[in-house]
C-alpha cells in the first residue's frame, strides 16, 4: 500500500470530521455502505511527490441538466464502491476507511481535491443518492481539471458506468402543485408517478402506495404535492399512516408541500407546531385541514435562514437572491397551511420564513422546514420536509421558490447522523 494512501487511513482511524448539512447527534458505527465522512488532509509526511505538492484532481460538480451547481457534494477516491440499496435503509455519516481522499464541493460547486493516487483510480461524485463513478489518470505529481461533461451527476441509472445512480423518487400528483416538472428541469430522467389528483384505485394510485409498505420503501424520496386525493388514509389512524411513518423511520425521505400538510401532521405530529387545534398536546395530530388559514395572493420577501442555501441561492447560475438577500415568493392560495413554530429540540430546521397573514393573525412564520426523524423508541433514520408555498414549474425557468426546492431535492438524500 502506497505510504500516502495508508497515512490517509491512519488519520482517518485517529479521527474524521463531518459536514452534514442537517443538524443531527455525532455519528456511531456505519450501518451502510453509502455513507460518507471526510477524512484530515493527508500531510507532506505522506506526501509521494515532496517536496512539490501531491496530486491532484479539480472541476465543478453539476446537476444532471449539466446547468445547476451542486453544493456540498462529495468528491472522493473510494477503496470500494457498493451499488446504492434498491429500498431505503438507515445510512450514518460516519464510514472510517472507506475513502483514500475525500472533499466537499463548495457553494459553486467546486473542488480541488489533494492527494489522489499517481496515475489512473476511480474517483465518484456523489449528492445524496446521486452518483457519478468516473475513471480518471492523474499525471505523475501533477493535476488533472475535469470538464463539465466528466462532472455532471447522471439523470438515471447506469448512465455512464454501472455504478452510476439515481434515487427511486415517487411523486404523488396533486391538484395545485407540480413538484414533477421541477424534476424534470433538474434533468432527472427516472421517477414514478402514483395518481393524487382523483380517487383512482388502480396500481399507480396513491391508495396502493400508501397500503402497500413494502412498495413505499422501494423509493428512497417520496414527493407529495399539494392538493391529493385519499387524505382520509392519512388523516385516519391505520395501516397507510402507519406505512408511511415506518418508511420514514427506515430512512426514506418524505417532502410535502401547502394542502397535503396532514401527511406531515397526523403522522408526525410532534415536530411541527401548525395554526389551528391551539388546544391539541403537542404529541397528538391536530384536527385535520386546521391549519388551513392562510391568505391568498402573498408576495411574501423570506429570509433565507442556512447560509448555505443562500450562498448557492446567490450563485449567477442561480439567479434567485432579491439585492437585499431575500427570495420572493408567491402564489399564496386561500387557506395555505401555516407553520406556527418548528420543534428545534427534536431537530427541527426552518431554512425560509417570512411576514405572512393568515385567518386571525398576522406575523413572521416559517415557510419551510425540516426535521431528522427519531421516534419515540430514539430510533429513526429518515429526514421530513415541508413547503407552506407551492413549486408551479409551468414557467420556462425555475422560478426562486422553485430554485429552494431544487436544492432541497439534492439534499434531502444527504446522510444523516445517527447513533
Amino acid at each position: 500500500m502506497p505510504r500516502f494512501l495508508l497515512g490517509a487511513l491512519l488519520l482517518c482511524a485517529a479521527g474524521c470530521t463531518d459536514q452534514s448539512y442537517f443538524p443531527g447527534k455525532e455519528a456511531g458505527p456505519p450501518d451502510g455502505p453509502q455513507s460518507l465522512e471526510p477524512l484530515a488532509p493527508v500531510p507532506d509526511l505522506y506526501n509521494p511527490c515532496a517536496p512539490n505538492p501531491p496530486p491532484s484532481v479539480g472541476g465543478k460538480v453539476y446537476a444532471p441538466n449539466g446547468l445547476d451547481p451542486v453544493a456540498g457534494a462529495s468528491v472522493g477516491v473510494p477503496l470500494v464502491v457498493y451499488p446504492i440499496p434498491k429500498s431505503v435503509q438507515c445510512e450514518s455519516c460516519a464510514v472510517k476507511g472507506k475513502w483514500s481522499a475525500q472533499i466537499y464541493t463548495g457553494a459553486d460547486g467546486s473542488f480541488k481535491l489533494l492527494g489522489v493516487p499517481n496515475g489512473s483510480f476511480t474517483l465518484v461524485l456523489q449528492k445524496g443518492y446521486f452518483r457519478r463513478v468516473l475513471k480518471v489518470t492523474v499525471p505523475s505529481c501533477g493535476h488533472l481539471e475535469l470538464g463539465k461533461a466528466e462532472t455532471t451527476l447522471p439523470g438515471k441509472n447506469a448512465q455512464w458506468d454501472p455504478l452510476d445512480s439515481v434515487p427511486s423518487i415517487a411523486v404523488v400528483s396533486g391538484a395545485w402543485d407540480q413538484m414533477e416538472k421541477v424534476l424534470d428541469k433538474l434533468g432527472l430522467q427516472e421517477k414514478t408517478i402514483y395518481n393524487g389528483r382523483d380517487y383512482g384505485t388502480g396500481p399507480e394510485s396513491v391508495q396502493a402506495l400508501l397500503q402497500n409498505g413494502g412498495l413505499l420503501r422501494s423509493h428512497h424520496v417520496l414527493l407529495v404535492n399539494c392538493g391529493t386525493k385519499f387524505e382520509s388514509l392519512i388523516t385516519q389512524a391505520g395501516p397507510a399512516r402507519n406505512n408511511l411513518r415506518e418508511y420514514v423511520r427506515k430512512g426514506g425521505r418524505l417532502f410535502v408541500t401547502d394542502f397535503s400538510y396532514d401527511y406531515v401532521e397526523q403522522t408526525f405530529p410532534e415536530f411541527i407546531d401548525f395554526e389551528g387545534s391551539d388546544s391539541t398536546p403537542p404529541q397528538q395530530p391536530e384536527d385535520a385541514n386546521a391549519a388551513e388559514l392562510g391568505s391568498e395572493n402573498l408576495n411574501v420577501r423570506a429570509a433565507i435562514l442556512d447560509p448555505d442555501l443562500k450562498a448557492w441561492l446567490g450563485l449567477p447560475e442561480i439567479k434567485a437572491l432579491l439585492p437585499d438577500g431575500h427570495v420572493n415568493i408567491e402564489g399564496f392560495m386561500t387557506g395555505w397551511a401555516v407553520i406556527k413554530t418548528v420543534n428545534a429540540a427534536l431537530g427541527g430546521k426552518t431554512w425560509a420564513s417570512g411576514g405572512v397573514t393568515w385567518a386571525g393573525g398576522t406575523g413572521g412564520r416559517p415557510l419551510t422546514a425540516s426535521y431528522d426523524f427519531r421516534d419515540t423508541d430514539q430510533q429513526g433514520c429518515g429526514r421530513v420536509l415541508f413547503s407552506s408555498y407551492h413549486t408551479h414549474g409551468t414557467a420556462p425557468e425555475l422560478l426562486p421558490q422553485e430554485r429552494i426546492l431544487e436544492y432541497l431535492v439534492l439534499e434531502i438524500g444527504a446522510c444523516i447522523k445517527i447513533e
